[in-house]
């Protein structure tokens, strides 16, 4: 897994719920959507969308959803872009357009075709989540630690602000929420760990976890907030679980034999042979010997890697709990 630092994709750990809701609210703005047959797209010389007066050019990912819709090799496509003959990708694309019958949702921002979704997708974007997220959460129980919003996702840290009783431990527990306005992923609540001195993120990604779950497809507000609703109750009960859990595993130690260890951490999380050292020296340094060590090892370097990757490294570090 290479390095992939982007500070555009970091978390942002000081805004506010308001702030963060008025920003859904700015990005709504500069959105809009369109209903359209596939057959009736066609693709210009310089990769652009062309239906109903419409001229749009595409994001990468955009391009690649409408790829994965005409079963055409999203690299294929990209070499040809890449090798300055838009013109060849174009050609490509509008031959298994024409006469494709299926209906699309074509999502714009700002301009720019964002994402190209089948035409069952259930529009529920940032703005209604955030509404209906503070219509379930008492603000006086959860507070945002984190966020990340963009066109594209939405990802929130939210915390309930009672220390969990670990001796020697700053640890919250909360939730993490993701979802996409196009088709990244669905909308998904998940149990969360939160060390509050190095705002580590630990996510529990099992199916006892995971506390609402559901794709883009028939979702509204009162299914949304039935199913957090019913999430928070499990939240309690998992609560206890893996406070337990984290009492265990600081109790496991780690294999004494680095290079072991080392190819152990590299074969868990495939991360470089550099950055796979880092999580065992962070280990060493700031933590103990034990898997409980290593887990935190490895949720502090993740932070160095952009949302998708660190996400992806936190449920790993989740799934490591004993």
């Amino acid at each position: 897994m290479a390095k992939e630092l982007n500070i555009s994709e970091m978390i942002n750990t000081t805004q506010s719920f308001d702030k963060l809701l008025e920003r859904a609210t700015t990005i709504q703005g500069g959105c809009e959507d369109f209903k359209v047959i596939a057959g009736n797209i066609h693709m210009d010389a310089d990769m652009s969308m062309v239906f109903d007066n419409h001229i749009i050019p595409m994001s990468g990912f955009a391009r690649g959803e409408l790829c994965g819709k005409l079963s055409i090799p999203s690299r294929y496509i990209t070499r040809c872009i890449e090798s300055n003959n838009p013109a060849l990708a174009a050609e490509n694309m509008n031959y298994w357009l024409q006469d494709d019958k299926r209906d699309l949702l074509i999502r714009n921002y700002n301009g720019t075709c964002r994402g190209v979704l089948s035409g069952s997708y259930s529009a529920y974007d940032a703005p209604e989540i955030l509404t209906t997220l503070a219509e379930v959460f008492d603000p006086e129980k959860f507070v945002l630690k984190g966020s990340f919003i963009n066109e594209e996702r939405l990802h929130l840290r939210i915390i309930d602000p009672t220390l969990l009783e670990i001796d020697n431990e700053d640890l919250y527990a909360g939730i993490t929420l993701d979802s996409s306005d196009i088709g990244r992923s669905g909308l998904s609540v998940k149990f969360f760990i939160w060390k509050q001195v190095c705002t580590n993120g630990l996510v529990i990604a099992k199916s006892a976890g995971k506390l609402f779950r559901q794709k883009h497809i028939g979702i509204n507000h009162e299914d949304f907030a039935t199913g957090l609703t019913e999430g928070l109750q499990n939240f309690y009960t998992l609560k206890d679980k893996v406070v337990e859990a984290i009492k265990e595993t600081n109790k496991i130690p780690v294999n004494d034999d680095y290079d072991e260890l080392l190819a152990e951490i590299k074969h868990q999380t495939k991360l470089s042979d550099e950055a796979a050292e880092k999580v065992i020296e962070v280990m060493q340094i700031k933590y103990a010997p034990t898997k409980w060590g290593l887990i935190n090892g490895l949720t502090e370097v993740a932070q160095d890697y952009t949302l998708e990757t660190r996400l992806q490294l936190e449920e790993i570090a989740g799934n490591m709990l004993a």
